[in-house]
């Protein structure tokens, strides 16, 4: 039987988590995979690749915020959104599972990791190597530059689309990516009002960050990470132009890293490699995938 996909809808303390979870119902002990989204995607950045990872027990999330998934009152922080991320994986009755996060959820998953090593069997990471950091001189602008964006309630506010596809010929200015991966993003992120369509995600993502890490902290979070470790890097992607990427990934003790053809969406854009390496990097022996 070929795994089903299904729609979730968690509560976790009186706000709903969204998600898309693909399982055999028959594999009751399949492994556990929880996939974390990078920054104004959502749970179908990891849809390209689903077919390629049928032995799992495979759950995609929409962060808080984003997508389907309601707003958080507690905000956006990082060890905030570890805690959201453990009440729904306690809340599916997961007691461990492997971890996979894109970009911006490839930040918060080392972080759960430290704050929460029981719950992680191992960590997988694409076109990720921890937060942007900055010297610790830069908080307090910083601190004004985001109380500045707060206090003005217009600022962020989605514009008007007059229909989807404006908004995917938007979402392909803003970032590199296939066409297809951009209307896959778009189908989750829009909502429907009476002049066209807006952006569903809470604008609370896009001011600026009150605090940034150290890189000495980022550093120190990664040094702790104490499960195995993949780490896929596009040779075409975010972390080949940051060049403390690979020096970051030398501080995980047990870290793989594989190079592969693409750009920062290349789990969705050529998702089979991407997929190809997971399967291997935890013994899953897939129909598809290699």
């Amino acid at each position: 039987m070929r795994p089903k996909l299904e729609t979730l809808a968690v509560q976790v303390d009186g706000a709903t988590i969204a998600g898309i979870r693909q399982r055999d119902p028959n594999q009751t002990d399949a492994p556990k995979l929880l996939c974390l989204h990078g920054w104004l995607d959502n749970a179908n950045s990891f849809v390209p690749m689903m077919p390629y990872l049928p032995a799992y027990d495979l759950v995609a999330i929409d962060l808080p915020g984003h997508g389907y998934s309601d707003e958080s009152a507690s905000g956006y922080s990082f060890h905030e959104l570890c805690f959201q991320i453990t009440r729904f994986v306690n809340a599916l009755g997961w007691d461990s599972c492997h971890v996979l996060g894109h970009s911006l959820g490839g930040c918060i998953a080392p972080m759960l990791c430290v704050a929460n090593p029981s719950l992680i069997e191992s960590l997988m990471l694409i076109e990720a190597s921890g937060p942007l950091s900055e010297a610790a001189e830069k908080l307090p602008e910083r601190m004004a530059k985001s109380m500045r964006e707060r206090l003005d309630a217009s600022r962020f506010q989605s514009r008007t689309f007059a229909n989807r596809q404006e908004a995917v010929d938007a979402r392909l200015k803003a970032a590199r990516m296939a066409p297809m991966s951009a209307k896959l993003i778009i189908d989750r992120q829009l909502r429907e009002v009476e002049a066209g369509f807006q952006w569903r995600f809470d604008p609370r993502w896009r001011v600026t960050s009150p605090q940034y890490q150290t890189e000495e902290q980022v550093r120190a979070v990664l040094s702790a990470v104490n499960c195995k470790t993949l780490a896929v890097v596009a040779d075409d992607g975010f972390l080949t132009r940051r060049p403390e990427s690979l020096q970051r990934l030398e501080c995980i003790r047990d870290c793989e890293t594989v190079t592969l053809p693409g750009n920062h969406h290349l789990h969705m854009d050529t998702p089979e490699p991407v997929a190809a390496a997971v399967n291997r990097f935890t013994g899953a022996t897939p129909d598809l995938g290699g």
